[in-house]
């Protein structure tokens, strides 16, 4: 009777293979997951400067409201406007000619052309006369996004309602 063994040798550790293999699932998991924060946080600043702008169109389009609501006869404030391009201040009671300067943003946060320092944000009031008893009203707001410029239009009407 002859006995033949077999050496056996149980595997110690792990193969070269089995290893660059694990690396590269790892690598392409934590490039999913680093692109994922990347463009998070690219959305959220985003949609920061989107609200932020959308507040300062509505501001715009209130502004011009109260000066309308200020003027009870609608025949002298309308002719008093002409179809051009202004700025707007929610503390100022009338209309400022038109520049391309920033709005500053101040100590406490507010939004104006006085003090302060230089926001990324410009405000453009246009009006649009549509008839004698019809003002068509654009606010536009834009702003630098590194390079890019971003734009936000709102457009109203107001009315001869009195």
């Amino acid at each position: 009777m002859i006995f033949m063994f077999k050496d056996k040798k149980k595997s110690a550790g792990f193969s070269l293979i089995g290893v660059i293999a694990s690396l590269f699932i790892i690598s392409v998991g934590l490039t999913g997951v680093v692109s994922l924060a990347g463009m998070s946080l690219k959305s959220s600043t985003t949609s920061k400067m989107r609200l932020i702008a959308s507040g300062l169109a509505q501001e715009g389009i209130e502004t011009i409201r109260d000066l309308r609501r200020a003027n009870v006869e609608w025949d002298n404030w309308y002719s008093s406007i002409s179809n051009d391009d202004y700025r707007v201040q929610y503390n100022i009671e009338s209309l400022i000619s038109f520049s391309d300067t920033p709005l500053k943003i101040d100590v406490q946060g507010y939004y104006q052309y006085d003090s302060g320092d230089d926001s990324s944000f410009y405000r453009k009031v246009n009006f649009n006369k549509i008839s004698a008893n019809e003002l068509e009203l654009t606010v536009e707001i834009k702003w630098k996004i590194k390079d890019k410029w971003a734009y936000l239009t709102v457009e109203d009407h107001l009315w001869n309602w009195k």
